[in-house]
């Protein structure tokens, strides 16, 4: 879609020392924080050295985090650096959330069933087996998994 964006490294080692003690920790807990607080640190600092003015996240747009969670995480980490501002739009707000997943549809983008830390993907995958349901596959997409089912 050539939309520019930047992808910043994702420091595993860090992640795990963050979490540790955490492990079981229910999603939107307190792992969640640890983990935005990280990513958000990261990125308000990405900003600050480059002259980016605000930072956001799609993240609120998931029925599945809290908004306000995520926000507050930010404007947190914004905050030390003047000229950086977390933008708290509502993504969820006249039907965000309905059009993201048509968009997402339509352009058969990757759907990826759990949030994306591995404690996340074992605790969806717990409960799925609980549900007589299958696990979750890394990589894939739940598009393709219904397409192959037609």
């Amino acid at each position: 879609m050539e939309i520019p964006f930047i992808d910043a490294d994702y420091d595993v080692q860090n992640w795990f020392a963050r979490a540790k003690g955490m492990e079981r920790e229910p999603e939107r807990g307190v792992r969640c924080t640890e983990c935005f607080d990280m990513r958000f640190e990261r990125t308000a600092l990405y900003a600050y050295e480059h002259g980016f003015p605000i930072i956001t996240s799609s993240l609120g747009i998931s029925r599945w985090k809290n908004m306000e969670q995520i926000n507050d995480c930010g404007v947190r980490a914004a905050k030390p650096y003047d000229g950086v501002e977390y933008w708290t739009y509502n993504w969820r707000k006249s039907g965000g959330g309905a059009r993201m997943y048509e968009i997402a549809k339509r352009e058969a983008f990757y759907a990826q069933q759990y949030c994306g830390c591995i404690y996340s993907l074992r605790d969806s995958n717990e409960w799925r087996v609980s549900q007589g349901r299958e696990k979750i596959e890394i990589g894939e997409t739940w598009y393709e998994q219904k397409l192959s089912e037609a």
